[in-house]
């Protein structure tokens, strides 16, 4: 048996300390003869192959890869295949398969706070993140909203998912009764002063989930606090989706404390 740790890794355009910080400080704290780094990738079917080429035990898939990888994986777990989106690869002896974990994230952090079946919900955007967003709500009995700028493109997810007909971003200050909204966009990424949100559709007793995870809180999240809103910050998505990519690596369970305490301590106060 080799005496060298089994890796992990994380591919993006630009390499990021985050996921390197909390799942090595996670190995750590469990004693797993693992090791993670981020990759910077160029040249996305190369950078797969060197998955099998070089042993590497799992891969964490950022944007603009989430969908773009799907053909160069060898099978697709039930639920990336219907989000269409991977943000996880498992290596079983050079068998890649695409997992996506972010759907897991949204219901986890949201469940902490709300029941989901039965539920209105609000998404702003249809790219990949909201695809993840919807399904971990209409599997779990919520109804979806779906507003976005480009409406066509907002259209064809309504459709794809079943969902009532989409809305233009314009009409979101006119929006009508919701328990959930849900930021599924990336604007105020280390942007903490900037909202797609207007101000005016916030509202007391519903719940926020801004998927932004860093800064650990933006505007639309203060604005929302303000409001009286429960507010469901992007870096709790974050770490739960993170803790199952752990899982599905390493076979155990994450240290929810440890992996929080290093994602924290990663992203900044």
């Amino acid at each position: 048996m080799s005496s060298y740790p089994r890796l992990c890794c994380s591919f993006a355009t630009k390499p990021s300390k985050v996921g390197v910080q909390y799942h090595n400080a996670c190995y750590r704290a469990l004693g797993l003869d693992y090791t993670y780094v981020a990759f910077g990738v160029s040249d996305l079917p190369s950078a797969v192959q060197s998955l099998r080429t070089l042993d590497i035990r799992g891969c964490g898939v950022t944007m603009p890869f989430k969908e773009m990888v799907l053909p160069y994986l060898d099978r697709l777990d039930p639920v990336a295949a219907r989000i269409k989106s991977v943000n996880t690869i498992v290596n079983d002896d050079g068998q890649l398969t695409g997992y996506n974990v972010d759907w897991y994230g949204a219901r986890q952090a949201l469940q902490e706070v709300t029941v989901l079946d039965g539920k209105t919900a609000v998404v702003v955007g249809a790219g990949g993140a909201s695809r993840a967003v919807i399904y971990a709500l209409v599997s779990s009995g919520a109804k979806v909203d779906l507003y976005n700028r480009s409406v066509d493109r907002a259209q064809a997810l309504a459709n794809e998912f079943g969902l009532l007909p989409a809305h233009p971003l314009d009409e979101l200050p006119r929006v009508g009764h919701y328990d959930i909204l849900v930021n599924a966009t990336s604007v105020g990424y280390k942007a903490p002063e900037e909202s797609i949100v207007p101000e005016t559709i916030l509202r007391p007793g519903a719940v926020l989930l801004d998927i932004v995870a860093e800064p650990l809180e933006t505007l639309l999240m203060r604005q929302a606090r303000a409001r009286g809103m429960i507010v469901v910050p992007g870096y709790r998505m974050r770490l739960l989706q993170a803790a199952e990519q752990f899982r599905l690596y390493t076979g155990v369970d994450a240290p929810l404390a440890v992996m929080e305490r290093a994602l924290i301590e990663a992203t900044g106060t």
